[in-house]
């Protein structure tokens, strides 16, 4: 099942509730939202702001970690998935100290802090547990107001453990505490002083829910005869610290170091190491001893007792034996020398021969693949070769076709130059004999219209004479009215 609500911190001061609601509804549809602390609780102090949005689908707080580092006015946003997947209140969101990052340890839900105010003018942090009250057990101790809220939750989940056997082993109590009460972190053993007739401890817990457990059984369950009492801590126990990438750096150099001394003695020849092996420093007693004593002194005494004699064949004895050992030990030396010598030796023919081998087969490998090259080579230069003559055949057919297109499109166009030429020729032909017959035509319409004239003015002669006759007719007779005369074009 995947968030439906997603958290985002380091929100600038000066941003408001309707610009990240428009941040965040291009990824999806917004149930609701809320930005902490609210406009009316903002202080010029705030620090910055928090915002949960719960969203209808679970892709949406998907696709909202990808807005990590958006610079919102002017910080960088962070988005995560919330823990919970449900969005807490404005109390319990700002006394947590805003939301809990993956990887940040932080209160159960029903687990909150309060600041309380003294009557001296200072503050106190109270850390409130509804289950401690129901169960009849003492709240957990006031702790300053200003106390980092990291630290406050590790003093929450650390109890203190009185009345322990002295001698008693730490790793004694964390068995005992795992498989009774619950997983333990840390632990931090104390004698305290040597009148004390018992020891105390500091526990932290991996989870808060083991301290009300803790409680509930101080003053009956017992170890090593005694009753353990358990109450809440007033500090943390003080974790090692973690070193540096210098201090891991010297470390490093430091066990190389070690390591490549190691390399050099193991190397050494047992004939040098011998040869380097002073007489002067040898531990026999007898060269120890200073030539100034006098001998006097060397001399034995006749006064000496038994027993100091004894004594001192005693020590000649364990002289002797030492020296023997001392042979005995050079002589293994000498022994694992030679036998070193001879694995060395060996080992050194056996890689020769490994070298050899890897040799031969180098050059194998490498014949071979030039004998592969070669034949690939000449595979392809036949197959090249191929290429280039249907290539050069492709070219000289397209060179012949093109040739005799040429030709064709010559002895098209000659043919069409033929046939206008034709009949331009015959166009000519056709205007003389066109303008041939038309003289003729012009010089019988001559001739004929001519004719026509004549006979024209003949008849209109003759019209006029007789009009003449009849206009003297009617002249003579009086009476008769004179006719008009017709029109030329009538």
């Amino acid at each position: 099942m995947g968030f439906k609500v997603l958290q985002v911190s380091n929100i600038t001061p000066q941003a408001t509730r309707e610009q990240i609601h428009t941040l965040f509804t291009y990824l999806g549809r917004i149930r609701t939202i809320k930005v902490y602390p609210s406009e009316n609780n903002v202080v010029p102090s705030t620090p910055q702001k928090f915002a949960y949005i719960e969203f209808e689908d679970e892709k949406s707080v998907e696709l909202g970690q990808h807005l990590t580092n958006t610079v919102l006015i002017d910080r960088a946003i962070v988005c995560v998935p919330s823990i919970d997947d449900v969005i807490p209140s404005e109390e319990n969101c700002l006394a947590a100290g805003g939301p809990s990052m993956a990887g940040q340890r932080a209160f159960p839900a029903h687990i909150t802090n309060k600041v309380h105010e003294v009557g001296d003018g200072t503050s106190v942090m109270l850390t409130i547990d509804p289950n401690l009250d129901q169960l009849g057990l003492p709240p957990y101790p006031p702790l300053p107001a200003n106390m980092d809220l990291a630290k406050i939750e590790e003093i929450r989940r650390t109890i203190y453990v009185g009345n322990i056997p002295k001698g008693t082993e730490g790793q004694v109590i964390v068995d005992f505490f795992n498989s009774n009460i619950g997983e333990v972190m840390y632990i931090r053993m104390a004698e305290g002083p040597a009148d004390l007739p018992c020891a105390y401890c500091y526990v932290e817990f991996t989870n808060q829910t083991s301290v009300p457990v803790a409680l509930q059984n101080s003053g009956t369950v017992t170890l090593g005869g005694n009753t353990l009492r358990m109450q809440h801590s007033r500090v943390a126990i003080i974790k090692p610290q973690q070193k540096t990438d210098a201090q891991a750096l010297e470390e490093i150099e430091a066990a190389i170091q070690t390591g490549s001394r190691g390399d050099r003695e193991r190397t050494r020849s047992p004939i040098r190491s011998r040869r380097s092996r002073s007489p002067r420093r040898s531990r026999s007693p007898r060269r120890s001893r200073s030539p100034r004593r006098s001998p006097a002194r060397r001399s034995r005494s006749p006064r000496r007792s038994p027993a100091r004699r004894r004594d001192r064949s005693r020590e000649k004895e364990k002289e002797r034996e030492r020296e023997r050992d001392r042979k005995r030990s050079r002589s293994r030396d000498r022994k694992r020398s030679k036998s070193r010598d001879r694995r060395r030796s060996r080992s050194k023919d056996r890689r020769d021969r490994d070298r050899d081998r890897d040799r031969r087969d180098r050059d194998r490998d490498r014949e071979r693949r030039r004998s592969k090259s070669k034949s690939r080579d000449r595979k392809r230069s036949k197959s090249r070769d191929r290429e280039r003559d249907r290539k050069r055949d492709r070219s000289r057919d397209r060179r012949e076709k093109d040739k005799e297109k040429e030709r064709e499109k010559k002895k098209e166009k000659s043919r069409k130059e033929e046939k206008e030429e034709e009949e331009k020729l015959r166009e000519r032909l056709l205007e003389k004999v066109a303008a041939r017959s038309e003289s003729k035509d012009d010089v019988k319409q001559e001739e004929t219209e001519m004719e026509v004239e004549v006979e024209v003015k003949k008849e209109i002669k003759e019209e006029a004479d007789e009009e003449t006759r009849s206009v003297d007719e009617e002249k003579s007779q009086g009476d008769v009215p004179m006719k008009e005369e017709p029109n030329d074009s009538d």
